[in-house]
């Protein structure tokens, strides 16, 4: 009898564990079952919400899918496309059984923090586990709050010249010891044609990163001269804690990079949507995306900007010293740049006032020219700007606070979007009366208005101009811009930037004295030059020389080099009178014969109001004597 009771009791401790096991495994089932059915009976899979926490978006027409490629985001096999799927696989996720920074609760926080907001209740609840990972790291980032950065057009850097926009988590009382949020493509060139055609095509992987905003200061800031505008966003940390959390989902995921859409600006906006359910700034483009554009939409939304700060490049700090010195002083800045001057001549000869000046002038231009910030050593100075330092150190002045207040014109949020779309009539003398459709994606003209844009910067890509000729009743592609830049910063000692232009793509010859569309007219060309720019507000002057490699047909290919000059005057700030002249010597390859080009081009733009453009147009070519006249309407759009 005391053995059978005791071989039941030994049953019942070997099997009771596993039926309490089993108990469990069956209450998470029903748990987990409970949760699936509750999940399709509210049709969770349908807000709005959720799509923005998978990153689900629409382009180009088609249904919503999501738009991280790396394979550990989704954990379904149709996550990207399948809403309810992925729903699924996450709740089944949150049951697996996995506990601690493996778990799913751990790697998707904020999945959890939605799924339970709408599915606990009396009957069950999602279980959560302790994930350390994630404690630590959000103690790390310490989110407290939230500004958008805008990085003015670097020109220079293709992966720059139409601007960037990036996060700062505010997290201390001092901004350089901030977190930023970047996403940013990861290029093997900076080879301008081999760039594009990657971004177009999607073949750069892009990531999200963390850093200190420091460090984006000096990339930005100092390194390529791009001022910063600081947007600071009125959110709640309940918001910012969802923005984060949903970083933390994201990972090191990839996202394909494409230069057109999904770039860092589009990634950045659909990582702000996840804040808030009422945020939808992604939906907003769906073909292309210029960063500044983006910036507006954001601005646009009431009261969500609490405060604009703005922080100069490098070469306006430097500027800005320069500027508040005489003749004299400008005199002296020259001899110790130099090294002709002595440093303990200062203190005998100068006021301290002067010198400081003087020394804080110099102090700039070397961190300006060599691209460095705080502690960093000098190359080209190394031991003069020690004793720069030093020097400096020992007048005892504080130097004056910089006061680089940018007028309200060139806060990028007022410009016109970067889109436009328009049609113009024209006249000319040979071919009569003509009807053009104009269409440009991307970005600025330096013949449009300028506010919001550097005067001296245009960036145009695929711009194109359908025409329909009366008098031939022909309709034809007239221009095809695949690349049109032209940079001119101005000259301004001891500051002497090179001037610089591009441009590739098609466009019916305005020497083929043939009426309407002719293939034989067509001409295909690259052309680049460099040369110089002036400024005299405000009047800009501009002089490239420049080469030009065309072919025609087969029997016209030829070689040219001339001139590409003009000058912009900017009435005010929403309108600009500019006018250009090219003159080329084309030579022959095929006939060994030169003739000549050219053109001039005249015309007045004006923003009637916002997101429209009007422009009288001027044009005369000295070869034929044709003359052009017209008068365009444009709406610019994102």
């Amino acid at each position: 009898m005391a053995n059978g009771i005791k071989k039941i009791l030994i049953a019942i401790l070997f099997f009771y564990p596993l039926f309490l096991s089993a108990l469990e495994d069956s209450r998470l089932q029903s748990a987990e079952n409970y949760f699936i059915e509750k999940s399709r009976k509210l049709s969770l899979s349908q807000k709005s919400e959720w799509r923005k926490i998978l990153f689900y978006q629409n382009k180009y027409f088609s249904a919503p899918t999501g738009i991280v490629d790396g394979k550990d985001f989704y954990l379904s096999e149709e996550g990207k496309v399948n809403l309810q799927s992925e729903m699924e696989a996450t709740i089944k996720a949150f049951f697996s059984g996995v506990e601690n920074n493996d778990s799913a609760h751990c790697k998707f926080p904020r999945r959890l923090k939605w799924l339970k907001s709408y599915l606990d209740d009396d009957k069950y609840t999602i279980p959560i586990t302790k994930c350390s990972n994630l404690e630590k790291w959000l103690e790390f980032v310490n989110p407290n709050g939230a500004v958008l950065i805008f990085s003015s057009f670097y020109i220079n850097n293709p992966s720059s010249m139409f601007g960037h926009t990036f996060l700062r988590i505010v997290n201390s009382n001092d901004p350089l010891t901030d977190s930023g949020i970047n996403f940013a493509a990861n290029p093997d060139t900076e080879n301008m044609i081999f760039y594009t055609f990657k971004g177009l095509t999607g073949l750069f992987e892009g990531k999200f990163s963390l850093l200190p905003y420091s460090i984006k200061v000096q990339e930005y800031n100092n390194s390529e001269s791009r001022d910063l505008w600081e947007y600071e966003l009125n959110l709640s940390k309940e918001q910012i804690m969802n923005m984060v959390l949903s970083l933390w989902e994201v990972g090191d995921n990839r996202i394909d990079y494409f230069y057109i859409d999904e770039n860092c600006s589009y990634i950045l906006l659909a990582l702000l949507d996840t804040a808030n359910d009422d945020f939808n700034f992604a939906k907003n483009f769906w073909i292309w995306v210029n960063p500044s554009d983006t910036l507006r939409v954001v601005y646009s939304y009431p009261n969500l900007i609490k405060n604009v700060t703005f922080r100069p490049s490098s070469e306006k700090r430097f500027r800005y010293r320069y500027a508040l010195l005489d003749n004299d002083e400008k005199k002296l800045f020259a001899s110790i740049l130099d090294q002709k001057k002595d440093f303990s001549d200062l203190k005998e000869n100068y006021s301290k006032i002067s010198a400081s000046k003087v020394l804080d002038a110099v102090s700039e231009y070397i961190d300006y020219k060599e691209n460095l910030a705080g502690t960093e050593e000098s190359k080209k100075y190394p031991l003069f700007r020690k004793q720069l330092l030093l020097a400096r150190a020992s007048i005892g002045i504080v130097s004056s606070p910089l006061k680089i207040e940018p007028p309200d014109s060139d806060r990028p949020e007022k410009g016109l979007p970067g889109g436009r779309i328009g049609t113009s009539y024209s006249h000319s003398y040979f071919s009569g009366n003509s009807f053009d459709l104009e269409i440009s994606p991307v970005l600025h003209n330096i013949q449009s208005p300028s506010t919001g844009y550097s005067r001296e910067a245009q960036i145009e890509l695929l711009n194109t101009t359908l025409r329909y000729e009366a008098n031939s009743k022909q309709f034809f592609i007239q221009k095809l811009d695949l690349v049109n830049i032209i940079s001119i910063p101005s000259l301004n000692p001891p500051l002497y930037p090179v001037s610089w232009n591009l441009k590739l793509g098609m466009e019916q010859d305005y020497d083929c004295d043939k009426l309407g569309y002719n293939s034989s007219c067509v001409r295909y060309s690259l052309s680049g030059g460099a040369g110089a720019s002036a400024l005299w507000e405000p009047i800009q002057l501009y002089f490239l020389p420049q080469v030009d490699f065309a072919y025609q047909n087969e029997n016209a290919f030829e070689v040219s080099a001339g001139t590409f000059s003009g000058f912009t005057f900017k009435t005010n700030e929403s309108s600009m009178f500019s006018s250009r002249i090219e003159w080329m010597k084309r030579y022959s390859v095929l006939y060994h014969s030169w003739r000549d080009h050219l053109l001039s081009e005249s015309s007045f733009s004006f923003q009637p109001f916002f997101n429209f453009e009007c422009k009288i147009f001027y044009k005369y070519n000295f070869i034929n004597y044709d003359w052009q006249t017209g008068l365009g309407f444009y709406w610019h759009f994102f």
